[in-house]
């Protein structure tokens, strides 16, 4: 209790309430930009079937520790299971969302229209039976989750 008040002797509620929006806006940034905006690359990395040139190539240099290279074969099978692994990750996560969060993130982010857009909020919302106002406020809220739950594993594994 004393620690909230000495920082509440700090800031101001405006400024408390500023750094808290900030806050809130850098994480559904975060599960945006790093996550949900890259789901379909990464979801074609994880499925694709990449057959390695299988020309031999001689080199003059020495093979020590420093210069080591794997093979293509190998960074072909390493990048399709990292990407394997980091759908595994974002699909954890929003399953840990509340019903309606789930599909609001599958309908908005992880479905796609004929042309390969987006379906647009006006589309998603009445598939939700909620108002706009409150589909806003759902979409917000989750956005958030997912992006303080992905900022960790981000953190964590190195994901970029």
């Amino acid at each position: 209790m004393q620690f909230s008040t000495d920082v509440e002797n700090m800031f101001t509620q405006e400024e408390i309430e500023e750094i808290l929006k900030d806050e809130q806006n850098f994480y559904i940034e975060h599960a945006e930009k790093n996550w949900l905006n890259r789901y379909f690359k990464i979801k074609a990395m994880a499925n694709e079937t990449k057959v390695p040139s299988i020309i031999s190539s001689i080199s003059d240099m020495p093979h020590g520790s420093s210069n080591f290279k794997k093979s293509k074969t190998e960074m072909y099978a390493l990048k399709t299971i990292q990407a394997s692994e980091w759908l595994d990750i974002l699909h954890l996560t929003i399953d840990s969302l509340s019903p309606i969060e789930q599909e609001l993130i599958e309908l908005k982010y992880l479905r796609r229209r004929n042309d390969g857009s987006r379906y647009s909020d006006e589309v998603i919302y009445p598939q939700l039976f909620v108002g706009k106002t409150r589909y806003y406020e759902i979409k917000k809220e989750a956005l958030e989750i997912l992006g303080r739950h992905l900022y960790g594993v981000f953190a964590e594994r190195g994901f970029s």
